[in-house]
């Protein structure tokens, strides 16, 4: 018995699946008599997904998105129409306008108004030669479209469904493994060597994992699994995987820090390290107390006892916090564990980082191809010129999110193109002779099912979609068969000349490449570090770490190869955990006596000034101002005590002091910033009661 790898098992499922689903948009639109059936199958293979929450959520998303395109295409074209030109510029304005705004928002709900773009078009040129059949034609693509994607959906959500809760399960675990891993370097013995030792790319990843995850988690609510009731308890989860990741990078700091000071052994400190190590030895359980104590009073008396207690704050949060993941991991897998309240109630989704430049000028490469595609094909009389406007706005539209999509493009409009032959031969060769739907679908299985089973490859995916994109555009099954060879070659043309004005157009408008891409993620660091000085109200830590740490995410994605040691690699990391001492210190501010208010401000405005000054991909300079303000916010604090209250997140047990909060981060922002300055000299605490002005 013939028994196939294991790894094909599941794009055979999956390529059956599609290849069923296609076959049904197909029935049903040969059966209803809708003109164009073959558009249902196409839509099939496209919004087809290896997992059911995915092609669930998206499938409401473009069914939106390609009536909010019929809409306008109906609303335009006959009033238009006698203005060809008019029209095709405000029909490419569209398209440019509405992939910008989609791209400002990377989840699954991009697809809304980038579907409503090129729906437009699709529907709108072809109707230029019927205006009043604007409205028949928008109807049935909008009846063919959403056929196919209700036939993918039913397809994949109630034959052998694949779960998101799977994978993301699965990358839920390790993204907690790695974490716990890089707490257990973080507390190792002396006798182990004292310093962590994990390398800067292997923390990064976790700034990756974490974006890939929480884009994952949009698809949940969708998804044929128990954890789409459970939601608000994955998004709570997300929530303390954000904060773990810029307080483990400054305990990982800390430690560093006290490995290299010449001092002896803090015999609390290595209680604590100890509490911890047997902590995650007995599997990081629930915590009913605080497994950490953070002192409630500090009387330093070196700088060095100033990092240890920044340390065993740091320590407290992060244990505290990753109890709090594993119960919720342990929830969402059985929703028999129990869950304390401080998790049912998230406060904010990931804010994802939102770049209007690169939206911008995406937006205008697509309106000026399309309409230059137009201009061809208005004043050179083709008659299948429509098509290829409408494919030249798809295509500028499906890759724009990339840094330089242009090899994309063409690997795309090659796969599309070598779809186009193998259709030809159906079309003249193999069609002729069949007469009935069971031999239609028997002929064109084999094929279909070879192109579907590449669709979930990570790689040559995109290229199999288009494969099939193109062999079932091109053989345009209707319910009468007349094939028409000058017409087959004429109207797959327009494909051919639709890639080359998207590729063309797009790169000679807009910034492309790796580089350009982490130039402008490192200004957007920092000016995010200026707006966080600055601003005049304690901003969410959610919603700040989220936006700073997916920043981090794309950077460490786009570095690729890069020695880990890069200075782009380095900053990514130092950025968020400045952000997260710049919040904490926001709120430090607001609740704070008024002297230490001052004082924190004038810190804080000094900062600004830093921040704006600074290029984030080089190491921070010495600048004595900003670390004289630091030190005396540092005295002031010490010297006064709270109350000073930490910011509204999960950062410790709610029985922790309140003063360790700001003092740790002050300390965590000296060393991020200054971080070979010698700490002051005396001691912080026995300070003279005299403060210096504050300016």
């Amino acid at each position: 018995m013939f028994l196939f790898p294991k790894a094909w098992v599941q794009p055979l499922l999956f390529s059956a699946k599609t290849v069923a689903a296609g076959f049904l948009a197909l029935w049903i639109g040969l059966w209803v008599g809708l003109p164009f059936p073959f558009w249902a199958m196409t839509t099939a293979f496209i919004v087809s997904n290896p997992l059911a929450g995915a092609t669930r959520s998206k499938a409401i998303y473009r069914v939106i998105g390609t009536f909010v395109g019929a809409v306008f295409a109906v609303a335009v074209v006959p009033v238009l129409v006698d203005t060809p030109m008019i029209l095709s510029t405000v029909l490419a304005l569209w398209v440019g306008g509405c992939l910008t705004v989609s791209l400002l928002d990377r989840s699954a709900r991009s697809y809304t108004l980038m579907l409503a773009g090129y729906t437009a078009a699709i529907i709108a040129f072809p109707s230029v030669n019927q205006p009043y059949a604007v409205f028949d034609t928008a109807v049935a693509r909008v009846t063919e479209i959403t056929l196919g994607i209700v036939a993918a959906t039913l397809t994949h959500s109630l034959f052998l469904p694949q779960s998101v809760a799977v994978p993301l399960g699965a990358r839920l675990e390790r993204w907690l493994s790695d974490a716990e891993a890089w707490l257990a370097d973080c507390v190792r013995s002396a006798d182990d060597g004292g310093a962590p030792r994990r390398a800067p790319r292997e923390q990064q990843q976790l700034a990756v994992d974490v974006v890939d995850c929480a884009l994952m988690a949009i698809h949940v609510p969708y998804d044929t699994s128990h954890w789409r009731e459970m939601t608000g308890t994955l998004r709570a989860l997300l929530e303390r995987m954000l904060v773990l990741l810029p307080l483990l990078s400054g305990l990982s700091d800390r430690r560093s820090a006290i490995a290299t000071e010449d001092a002896c052994a803090d015999p609390d400190l290595e209680s604590a390290q100890a509490a911890t190590r047997a902590w995650i030895a007995a599997g990081c359980p629930a915590l009913d107390r605080p497994a950490i104590a953070v002192p409630e009073s500090i009387r330093p008396q070196s700088w060095h006892d100033l990092l240890a207690t920044s340390y065993r704050v740091r320590l407290a949060q992060v244990v505290t916090l990753l109890a709090d993941c594993r119960q919720a991991l342990d929830h969402l897998r059985d929703p028999r564990q129990p869950l304390p309240a401080s998790l049912r109630s998230p406060r904010a989704a990931l804010r994802l980082h939102q770049d209007l430049g690169h939206a911008l000028m995406a937006g205008i490469a697509a309106s000026v191809a399309v309409i230059a595609c137009c201009a061809l094909w208005i004043y050179s009389g083709w008659a299948d010129g429509a098509g290829a406007a409408a494919m030249t706005a798809v295509f500028c539209c499906l890759f724009a999110a990339m840094d330089n999509p242009i090899p994309v493009i063409l690997r795309f409009g090659v796969a599309i193109c070598a779809g186009v032959p193998l259709a030809g031969i159906y079309l003249f060769e193999v069609l002729p002779y069949v007469h009935d739907f069971t031999a239609l679908a028997l002929v064109m299985a084999p094929t279909l099912l070879a192109i579907a089973a590449f669709i979930p490859h990570p790689r040559l995916g995109g290229q199999a979609t288009a494969m099939a994109m193109g062999f079932c555009s091109a053989l345009a099954i209707q319910e009468s068969f007349h094939p028409d060879f000058e017409r087959f070659v004429n109207s797959n043309i327009g494909q051919v000349l639709a890639v080359v004005l998207a590729a063309g157009f797009t790169a000679g408008l807009r910034n492309l490449g790796t580089d350009v891409a982490i130039a402008r993620l490192l200004r957007a660091l920092q000016r995010d570090l200026v707006r966080l000085s600055t601003t005049a109200t304690p901003p969410d830590p959610a919603l700040a770490l989220g936006r700073v740490i997916d920043q981090t995410a794309l950077l460490t994605q786009r570095l690729g190869a890069d020695p880990a040691g890069s200075l782009a690699a380095q900053a990514a990391l130092r950025e968020v955990r400045l952000a997260i001492n710049l919040v904490a210190i926001q709120h430090a501010r607001a609740a704070a006596p008024l002297r230490q208010q001052r004082a924190l401000a004038s810190l804080l405005r000094e900062a600004a000034r830093y921040f704006r000054a600074w290029r984030p991909d080089a190491p921070p300079p010495a600048d004595a101002r900003l670390q004289h303000r630091i030190d005396r916010a540092l005295r002031l604090i010490l010297k006064e005590g709270g109350p000073v209250r930490p910011p509204p997140l999960p950062f410790g047990h709610p029985d922790a002091p309140d003063a360790p909060h700001a003092i740790a981060a002050l300390i965590a922002l000296r060393r991020n910033l200054f971080p070979n300055s010698p700490g002051p000299v005396l001691p912080l605490a026995a300070a003279p009661a005299v403060v210096e002005p504050l300016a």
